[in-house]
């Protein structure tokens, strides 16, 4: 469906050619398939994959495959187009140069916003592989909990790993590379998991599973040991803010609206929340929509994750991946619970 419905756009701008290249993460939206090298071609009439031999051939409905070859040019010199559509956000310089060279008479348009817009709104098959993917990352955590009380896992790499391995043995991929932050670690959002010890306090985590080729994402904290007062209050008040934000979602609102309002619930700490509020989550961990451009719709899928970080003191994130179908908001990861566990370790 959605092949035919970006061919009617091509139709409509009068746009001869689209031209998407490796790595363009389009030519998976297209095509489900994740090519070591590729390019794909799409008219109003017809789309044709030209793929390596590295990869397997495979049969895709409404799509011809054709053996990739080495030189850009020679799989492109049978088309005939004075209108080219391109994908400005990942085409190299090299390929748009050489683009120029095979088409020196066509004028180059960028399709990026017609892509992005087309994946901003899930189909329900999206929507099914997005809930399995965040029912794997939920589940992955809740086990981790459990493993945590037993005392075996000692660094951040450890409880990665264990992740890791929980998502891996039900048959997903990765989303993106596990965060796993103690301690003052935790204070910064894109912390690089090491060989740290697990300390006393908060534990950060970031993570999330792919499942065939779509992804999930969720932040939660874990507590080693006994908060004090303090640290409660503060959790509490963005476990506060950040549920209040999930009920804001109304269709047709501006996605920075709701990131306005969660910076004036923080008070005091939103100085200390500084990143977006949110991205959308598809085939790419960070995709359409964009929370400082585009307005809430039917079908999108994005997460809600507002943060504070008092430096070298720890941090706290709390994010959930969430489906709008237009009247209401599902929590695709609310299996995963997110009053403030503490670990007691033996």
């Amino acid at each position: 469906m959605s092949l035919e419905t970006f061919k009617s756009y091509l139709l409509s701008e009068r746009i001869d050619l689209a031209i998407l290249i490796s790595p363009d993460s389009n030519i998976t939206y297209f095509t489900s398939l994740v090519p070591t090298q590729a390019i794909l071609t799409i008219s109003k009439n017809s789309a044709k994959l030209h793929l390596s031999l590295l990869d397997k051939k495979t049969k895709i409905k409404d799509i011809e495959i054709k053996e990739l070859s080495k030189k850009l040019e020679d799989n492109l010199t049978s088309y005939k187009a004075k209108k080219i559509g391109i994908n400005k956000e990942v085409l190299t310089v090299k390929d748009y140069e050489k683009l120029n060279e095979i088409f020196p008479k066509a004028s180059f348009v960028d399709i990026k916003s017609k892509l992005s817009e087309l994946r901003s709104r899930k189909s329900e098959e999206n929507l099914e592989k997005i809930t399995k993917a965040c029912r794997i990352t939920t589940t992955a955590f809740n086990l981790l909990i459990q493993e945590l009380t037993k005392g075996n896992l000692k660094t951040e790499q450890e409880v990665a790993f264990y992740l890791e391995k929980e998502i891996k043995n039900r048959g997903a991929e990765l989303a993106f590379p596990t965060i796993v932050g103690t301690g003052r670690n935790s204070a910064v959002p894109h912390h690089i998991t090491s060989t740290a010890k697990l300390q006393k306090g908060f534990l950060q985590l970031d993570f999330g599973a792919k499942w065939q080729n779509y992804c999930s994402d969720m932040s939660r904290v874990l507590y080693l040991g006994k908060p004090n007062k303090e640290e409660l209050k503060i959790y509490q008040l963005l476990l506060g803010v950040q549920e209040r934000a999930i009920e804001q979602v109304r269709a047709e609102k501006p996605y920075k609206e709701i990131d306005t309002k969660v910076r004036k619930q923080l008070g005091k700490y939103a100085k200390y929340f500084i990143h977006g509020l949110g991205h959308g989550v598809g085939i790419d961990i960070h995709e359409a929509p964009v929370y400082s451009q585009d307005r809430i719709q039917s079908g999108q899928i994005f997460t809600i994750e507002p943060g504070i970080y008092l430096p070298n003191k720890f941090g706290l994130r709390i994010e959930d991946t969430l489906y709008f179908d237009g009247i209401k908001t599902t929590n695709l990861t609310n299996s995963a619970t997110k009053s403030l566990k503490t670990i007691r370790r033996p």
